[in-house]
């Protein structure tokens, strides 16, 4: 009997194999549904057409809608927001149109698919306007009135549950030029690449408009680094380690606030980018998300330091000298008085950690590695604010050692902190 077990286990092993290769990612495919309107002799066909994932996060598709004499093909982008949502992207590109055009009304649409056991639902994310709800439906010929109100009912009011027609990923040219928008006229919700050379970028976001309960969520490479996370006008600062190459980080809008739509947005600043994505701008009004290409290349072969003339040219006071044993260092920076507009750059060992750093009363916190032996922090006054000089506290976590120092600076004096990192 032991003669024959190997090979069944090699067999049932194969078999397995197949299965799951045949599978493959589970959104990938083709989607269906029908509708038969009330009152309507003719069905509403509905197909999403799902390529195979790009970075994790990008899946390109092709939604179709058929009904009577109409026939619609659009162009949009879905992005991955968890395991069991994809957002679906405010732009549906219209590849094609006849007799008539619904292109405006695809807008209610935005929202995400949501992977349920009996298929994936549209979950949309309401818009309450008049304007869009009536937008075209007087153009073209009035004998198509019926249809319009037929397809606008489904698009903006009634339940859409799809269900899994194959597995086929859909393939066009078009793909490439829609999760990698350079040089292209028509947005899907990507913007243009940015290179960058820091392991390491900070990301402040905040609310581009009133405080009106904003929540975002953000990823990294289909990781969730913030989950619902509410946004305010004063902001909030975090930070994203990055992989070699190609990064992608989306954006989420969760709701659209209690004056809707979601206002919020995210910024990068680092040595070589400074770069905004902002869901307050028009193209991304009532979007479900945004996409930044951050491209992580690797430093250059000993790189030579950043000239700074507040570092050569105003004087370095000592704040203090501390001797750690770990190399994981956490800051905590905040004003202690008056909140008064305040700005600081971060130096350590001739790099910014960060340039332009709002200094508020509200604690904010920054993750630095420090090089084995002497490590230099310089802290730079960007401004007075509106109370001179430029104050504040800060303080430092380096394993069980708390210290804390008290920042003074103006445009002829920096603060000096020296680390001494003894592994």
């Amino acid at each position: 009997m032991y003669k024959f077990r190997a090979p069944i286990c090699i067999w049932i092993f194969i078999l397995y194999s197949l299965q799951a290769v045949g599978q493959g990612d589970k959104w990938t495919g083709t989607w269906h549904m029908d509708y038969t309107p009330t009152g309507s002799s003719k069905t509403i066909s509905m197909e999403w057409q799902i390529s195979e994932p790009s970075n994790k996060m990008l899946y390109p598709a092709l939604l179709k809608i058929d009904y009577g004499s109409f026939s619609g093909s659009y162009e949009v982008l879905l992005c991955k927001k968890n395991d069991h949502e994809l957002g679906i992207g405010r732009n549906k590109y219209p590849f094609s149109e006849t007799p008539f055009k619904i292109g405006a009304w695809m807008l209610y649409l935005n929202g995400t698919l949501d992977f349920k056991p009996n298929g994936i639902s549209i979950e949309r994310m309401w818009i309450n306007s008049f304007e869009l709800y009536m937008q075209g439906f007087y153009h073209d010929d009035e004998i198509y009135g019926m249809m319009k109100d037929y397809l606008r009912e489904l698009l903006s009011k009634k339940p859409i549950l799809l269900k899994k027609k194959d597995n086929i990923p859909w393939k066009s040219p078009d793909t490439n030029r829609m999760i990698h928008p350079e040089g292209d006229t028509i947005y899907f919700g990507v913007y243009d690449k940015v290179t960058v050379y820091d392991s390491i970028i900070p990301v402040f976001i905040r609310d581009e408009d009133v405080d009106d309960k904003d929540t975002v969520t953000f990823t990294h490479n289909g990781k969730t680094l913030l989950n619902q996370q509410y946004v305010s006008p004063g902001g909030s600062l975090f930070q994203v380690k990055l992989d070699t190459g190609m990064n992608i980080l989306g954006f989420f809008a969760d709701n659209f606030g209690r004056l809707p739509p979601n206002t919020g947005s995210f910024r990068i600043k680092t040595d070589s980018v400074d770069a905004i994505y902002d869901f307050h701008d028009k193209s991304n009004y009532y979007s479900t998300f945004l996409v930044a290409q951050v491209y992580r290349k690797p430093k250059p072969q000993q790189p030579l330091p950043t000239v700074d003339n507040r570092v050569t040219e105003r004087r370095n006071n000592l704040l203090d000298q501390i001797t750690v044993n770990t190399g994981d260092v956490e800051l905590e920076l905040w004003d202690d008085a008056a909140e008064d507009g305040d700005s600081i750059s971060i130096r350590l060992n001739d790099k910014f950690i960060v340039s332009g750093f709002p200094v508020l009363k509200r604690r904010q916190k920054l993750s630095v590695t420090l090089q084995p032996g002497e490590n230099r922090m310089i802290l730079l006054a960007d401004n007075l604010g509106s109370i001179p000089p430029n104050t504040a506290v800060m303080k430092i976590t380096a394993g069980k050692i708390r210290k804390y120092v008290r920042i003074k600076t103006d445009l002829k004096q920096n603060n000096l902190l020296v680390i001494n990192y003894t592994p």
